[in-house]
């Protein structure tokens, strides 16, 4: 483990890579993924960089996204997985944990393939998570936490988890690390869910002691501390988004060369050319994304200052992976409609389905996102929405290209209009990221901070960067004439 922990950062994510290829989603079953492979990428000091340097591990934000980008170009669920195990517990450990702690579940993790999972969403609530009806008080010098917890990924499988509570007699929140092993955490259900089945995910009730150190010192007043680490999780879907649609991209491209029409190739017919170059610019703007979330966001810290940029990604990331899913499928003809098939279309598209669903339905976060604008336009006593963008730290560069939101009536945006309207700002956010891509493209000319298996298929240029940007200002004209409607008589 220690040659593991002072390896060079180059040398440490090449050796992770070289394992992927036997993890490809079309080599592992569509099952809960086994203990005995995941302890092979443990082997390999997966988990490392989430965990302190003081506990033996390399704590380093880059290599936390990286290992999670590479991952998700073999396997999309398997970098979910990696995500949840690493930036949701493992962080939250690190930032967060007693000494005590710490020591427990660092030692445990770098001497056993063992797995985290946070427990926050309960079957009655879903994404409303202040009305949770899991609660905790304290007695005694412990802490008793009881409810019911579902949509946890490794439901059944998972040795520790962080469950958010509700107080018994109060309205604050905390969030508690328990070992599965302390028993009280019990899995009643196991849900067959339509994608990402590597992870496991299933119904749970909670009638759990928690000692007092193994409560994390998380004390924002409401659910301030669940805002941050959800938005640690929807930064993350850069990464994944960014290795997934580099894999669709090479996949839709080989699909098309490959195919026999008449005397051609599939490719030759033009709008197929124009479906896979579409594919291909999503790649290049959740790349950029993932640059953002690679330079310039630090999973090491708080991040809640970056509420609005996570949103934005989440959105924007997810939607381009499902487009491309869809295309990519489209391109696969019926063999793309079934499991088995020489393509990977079937479980893309499943998998890729539940991204806009979870951490937060995008129509939710749009509206939120909206919020935060109009609220900043308020307090800064902005006259209008270009104003915002070009004082905001997350879209100043694209401001000027911004003529969708010149004319916006503020004053009367309905709950449709303020929806459509965050949609919109994850657009500004997305040309914003595609023009500090530009400028940064000569230094970082590669997917990310090491070279990918497909070298040559993760690389793009500044040509590349303008198709992409065409492509998310045509969306945006698109996006602005449906506010025009929502805000019509016609939705009324």
């Amino acid at each position: 483990m220690l040659n593991k922990t002072h390896r060079d950062t180059e040398s440490f994510l090449r050796q992770i890579q070289n394992l992927l290829p036997v993890f490809d989603s079309n080599a592992l079953p569509q099952e809960p993924l086994p203990k005995e492979r995941w302890a092979q990428l443990m082997d390999e000091g997966i988990c490392l960089p989430a965990i302190p340097v003081s506990h033996e591990g390399r704590h380093n934000h880059r290599e936390m996204c990286e290992v999670i980008e590479m991952m998700s170009e073999y396997n999309l669920p398997l970098g979910m997985y990696t995500m949840i195990v690493t930036v949701l517990f493992l962080r939250n450990v690190a930032l967060s944990g007693s000494s005590r702690l710490q020591a427990e579940v660092f030692e445990d993790f770098l001497e056993n393939p063992v797995i985290g999972g946070i427990a926050f969403t309960e079957p009655e609530h879903g994404s409303s998570l202040s009305r949770m009806k899991t609660t905790y008080e304290e007695q005694d010098g412990s802490y008793y936490v009881r409810g019911s917890k579902h949509w946890q990924a490794f439901s059944a499988q998972a040795d520790w988890w962080i469950v958010c509570a509700r107080q018994y007699a109060g309205k604050q929140f905390g969030y508690f690390v328990h070992r599965r092993s302390d028993g009280g955490f019990v899995t009643t259900e196991v849900y067959d869910s339509l994608g990402l089945k590597n992870l496991g995910y299933g119904l749970n009730e909670i009638d759990i002691r928690v000692a007092p150190h193994r409560r994390l010192d998380k004390r924002r007043t409401g659910l301030g501390d669940t805002a941050e680490i959800l938005c640690a999780s929807r930064f993350s879907k850069a990464a994944m988004s960014s290795g997934f649609l580099r894999r669709l991209y090479r996949e839709a491209l080989s699909q098309t060369q490959n195919r026999q029409i008449g005397e051609g190739s599939l490719y030759d017919i033009e709008y197929v050319r124009y479906k896979v170059s579409r594919i291909r610019n999503h790649y290049v703007i959740c790349n950029a994304l993932y640059h953002h979330l690679l330079l310039e966001e630090d999973y090491t810290c708080d991040i809640s200052g970056s509420m609005f940029a996570s949103l934005a990604t989440k959105v924007l990331s997810s939607e381009l992976m499902l487009d491309s899913a869809i295309d990519y499928q489209q391109l696969c003809g019926g063999e793309g409609y079934r499991t088995g098939a020489d393509n990977i279309a079937a479980h893309a598209l499943l998998d890729a389905r539940v991204y806009t669903i979870f951490d937060g339905t995008n129509d939710l976060l749009c509206q939120h996102l909206a919020d935060i604008a109009l609220h900043e336009m308020h307090v800064g006593g902005f006259a209008n929405l270009r104003d915002v963008l070009q004082a905001n730290p997350y879209s100043r560069f694209a401001a000027a290209q911004a003529s969708q939101f010149y004319d916006i009536d503020t004053q009367n945006l309905n709950q449709a209009g303020r929806v459509v309207l965050g949609r919109m700002l994850s657009r500004i956010f997305g040309l914003d990221c595609l023009v500090r891509r530009a400028q940064r493209l000569h230094q970082m000319p590669g997917a990310g901070l090491v070279a990918r298996d497909h070298e040559s298929q993760a690389r793009y240029d500044r040509r590349d960067i303008r198709q992409a940007s065409k492509l998310l200002m045509l969306n945006l004209n698109a996006l602005r004439e449906e506010l025009d409607y929502v805000q019509s008589d016609a939705c009324a």
